[in-house]
């Protein structure tokens, strides 16, 4: 007979590899918008936006895989999580909408100024100002520290630090896109601790075999 250690695995191996890449790839876009010229169509301007739209869409598993670390047996959080992880998505879909818009401008602008006039023209719809570049992005990060603060327990594996550290870096970003890859860092190292923390979590729980009813 078999028997599982407390902390069965929650984590699929997809959330765990976003865990990392997701932020990672932000990283990446604020090291190559630092090192490109910003608001200007090129190279840059599109290596930098695909990194950012690729990392931004391996956060629809990092939710969900978060969600479910919900604590089975508190239903409060597990309702917390499950809201939050809603709210985290629409924001998701937005940020992925402006990230979108970025690229195909940037496709299809000749220069700077050209980049500006299409901005100003996508922008000057209301409901596309409201969704995809004032309201509908901030509900990313609002979904984000609700869910994992609803997942924050001294036993992990969503710890104060990591939630601290999701803080920090939502902080980081809104004072200075400049200061994307230190935000992105941030978020790696909060949520990779996650990821490591999980399969701690896989190898505690793995079978004893040739064990009997009582051990």
């Amino acid at each position: 007979m078999t028997h599982l250690a407390p902390g069965a695995p929650a984590l699929t191996p997809l959330s765990r590899f976003c865990l990392i890449a997701g932020p990672a790839l932000i990283a990446g876009y604020g090291i190559i918008r630092l090192l490109s010229d910003s608001g200007t169509p090129g190279p840059g301007w599109t290596a930098g936006h695909l990194a950012l739209f690729c990392g931004l869409a391996l956060f629809g598993p990092v939710f969900l895989g978060l969600r479910r670390l919900a604590p089975a047996g508190s239903p409060v959080r597990r309702r917390v999580a499950a809201v939050s992880s809603v709210v985290a998505l629409a924001g998701l879909a937005a940020s992925l909408a402006q990230a979108a818009i970025d690229l195909v401008v940037g496709f299809r602008a000749a220069d700077g100024p050209e980049m500006s006039d299409l901005f100003e023209q996508v922008q000057s719809h209301a409901a596309v100002h409201l969704v995809v570049y004032s309201a509908g992005p901030l509900l990313f990060y609002a979904g984000l520290v609700a869910l994992v603060a609803a997942l924050v327990s001294r036993r992990g594996p969503v710890t104060g630090w990591t939630l601290a550290a999701i803080l920090l870096g939502i902080v980081v970003m809104g004072v200075s896109l400049d200061l994307m890859p230190v935000g992105g860092m941030l978020f790696l190292q909060a949520l990779a601790f996650v990821g490591r923390t999980d399969r701690a979590r896989v190898a505690d729980a793995q079978p004893v075999r040739g064990a009997g009813q009582y051990g």
